[in-house]
């Protein structure tokens, strides 16, 4: 009942209501066709019946308008808590809504775009200064230092423009640690593998073209867009990691090979892999997880390591021992999840990678832009940002609603948690009285006398089902698998037990174990008992489901003298010609 409650949204639409047309009013204050149906609109899952679904979410939404108005006369959104959490809610989705949403959108579809695509690289890099590259803090470069890259720089795009090989001045000239090893080869990527201005100058390119210089804080960039394919999708792998030690011997590298050659000699030959991982990979962060490493994709790790991956085409199936900076790995696909192609699909995970990436500061810059002439915001004003960060409201009308929302909701819970769910609770007199006056309507359907074994994993209850098997006593089973399983005990209907209900309610059956998927534990069932009787239930067997209950009783009480309070008085003319419209 909390959930249901808590999605009904109000869109507030106050600056209409002199003109829109009033469906109904309660205690004098008047509620528009427009925004009732803007609520509706929002939070209706019903789509086979409109009419129907309109006709029942009338009543609910009226209710919800009369418990808010009664919260805001006890004046609780001046509590503490209620403060505190608008608040938080409000610097939460701020950021949010001072983003241009068309240039959010075309970025996502843009990052879509280019997903689907890999391009291999190449990349040289003149630094402003080599030495200072290895310092941990932020370095200002000098001017002098500034121009020396850039005239080499000029060189550079001069000597392309005569037709000389790249990576022949790669070798040359890149100021990159690693060039003697790579020759600038970054590897494939996708969107989001690099800074967004060199994904920008990438993607613009044609393959084997390449760019101009790139600026940025440590120096100058120019990138070759070598071979274009279809992404390959994410990957996830189990891997056995013999690491390198730090200054090998060729000797301990000969040693390490080996006992790699024969990990994967095992491994294809059947042995467990989870084993294999758990006895000998040195790989900490995978290893307390069979060696599983998930959603690897292009421009995320050593090239070498990513070709090995994809060209793996089954899941199962284990490459060839790879060697790499950080040792050996022995590599076993587990399965491939290939990119989404739809982009209204891929569109809500792209929106997530954008929010926290350097691109959304585009899409806040167009909504500043956009926003220059309204609410006395002027082209010429410093600190655009916080002026539009404490007038949001007037800037964004979604974000206000947005927030009125969020404050309505919440003012929900508080008021209701008073009125109903706590003292429905917490009466306990006033439960008992309920219970005993409407006894009748607490009755058993068919019922068992039932034992719930839970164990850690499939095969803890695999053994414990078997010894019950074997002697048929749920006594030794109580007193023998206490310490390896939780075991309950009780009358339940029997509809309600997982692998029993009607069909199974029998003495002596005993129910398929099933896996929790969330935590790997499992579970049976033993039915030890059929009652044949549908009797009463007693106080205590029929609590949960008369708290519910009660708490009905209550809300109900509570709505008919908030209606007295707050009379509703519906427009049967705007309801009528509402409803029309919906057929």
């Amino acid at each position: 009942m909390k959930k249901i409650l808590f999605t009904i949204a109000v869109i507030t639409a106050s600056c209409f209501q002199l003109k829109a047309q009033v469906l109904f009013t309660f205690g004098g204050k008047p509620v528009s066709q427009q925004e009732f149906m803007a609520s509706f609109n929002k939070n209706n899952t019903d789509t086979s019946n409109r009419l129907k679904a309109l006709e029942s979410y009338r009543d609910l939404y009226i209710r919800f308008r009369l418990k808010v108005q009664a919260a805001y006369d006890l004046k609780m959104d001046t509590l503490p808590n209620q403060k505190a959490d608008l608040k938080g809610f409000e610097e939460q989705i701020r950021p949010m809504y001072m983003l241009d949403q068309q240039t959010l959108e075309e970025l996502v579809a843009t990052a879509h775009e280019r997903s689907l695509k890999e391009v291999s690289v190449k990349h040289l890099f003149i630094a402003f200064n080599k030495l200072k590259l290895s310092s941990d803090v932020d370095t200002n470069y000098t001017l002098p230092e500034k121009e020396l890259a850039r005239k080499k720089g000029a060189s550079i795009t001069a000597s392309l423009l005569k037709g000389e090989d790249f990576e022949q001045l790669i070798i040359a000239n890149s100021d990159d640690p690693e060039v003697s090893r790579t020759r600038g080869y970054l590897g494939y990527i996708t969107a989001f593998s690099l800074p967004h201005a060199f994904e920008n100058a990438i993607y613009a390119l044609k393959d084997w073209a390449v760019s101009g210089p790139i600026e940025t804080a440590n120096g100058i960039h120019f990138f070759q867009r070598m071979n274009t394919r279809a992404t390959h999708g994410k990957t996830t792998i189990a891997q056995v990691l013999i690491a390198k030690p730090e200054d090998a011997t060729n000797k301990e590298m000969r040693e390490r090979k080996l006992l790699a050659d024969s990990i994967h000699a095992l491994a294809t030959a059947g042995a467990s892999f989870d084993s294999l991982v758990l006895a000998f990979s040195n790989d900490m962060s995978s290893a307390q997880k069979g060696g599983i490493i998930e959603d690897i994709q292009v421009g995320k790790y050593d090239p070498l390591f990513e070709e090995l991956v994809i060209r793996l085409k089954k899941d199962g199936e284990i490459a060839p021992v790879l060697a790499t900076d950080l040792g050996f790995h022995i590599i076993k696909r587990i399965s491939n999840q290939p990119i989404e192609q739809s982009l209204s699909n891929a569109a809500p995970a792209l929106k997530e990678l954008i929010l926290q990436d350097e691109r959304k500061s585009i899409a806040a810059e167009a909504f500043i832009k956009k926003s220059i002439g309204k609410h006395g915001l002027t082209a010429s004003m410093a600190n655009k940002e916080d002026y539009i960060a404490k007038r949001l409201k007037q800037f964004n009308p979604a974000y206000a609603t947005q927030i009125k929302d969020f404050k309505d909701g919440n003012l929900l819970f508080e008021i209701m948690d008073k009125k109903v769910w706590g003292k429905a609770s917490t009466d306990l007199q006033g439960l008992k009285k309920f219970h005993a006056g409407r006894a009748t309507q607490y009755t058993w359907k068919q019922s068992v006398f039932a034992v719930i074994i839970t164990a850690q994993n499939k095969q803890t209850a695999l053994a414990i089902r078997e010894a019950f098997e074997k002697d048929r006593s749920v006594e030794q089973i109580k007193k023998m698998y206490s310490e390896v399983s939780f075991v309950d005990s009780g009358r339940y209907e029997a509809g309600e037990l997982l692998g029993v209900g009607a069909e199974n309610a029998k003495t002596g059956f005993v129910t398929p174990i099933y896996t929790n998927p969330s935590d790997e534990s499992a579970s049976f069932i033993i039915v030890v008992n059929v009652f044949k009787d549908p009797s009463t239930k007693r106080f205590e067997e029929a609590r949960g489901t008369a708290i519910n209950d009660y708490q009905q009783y209550l809300e109900d009480l509570w709505i008919g003298s908030l209606k007295k309070k707050y009379p509703v008085v519906m427009n049967a003319q705007t309801w009528k010609t509402l409803l029309a419209g919906m057929h």
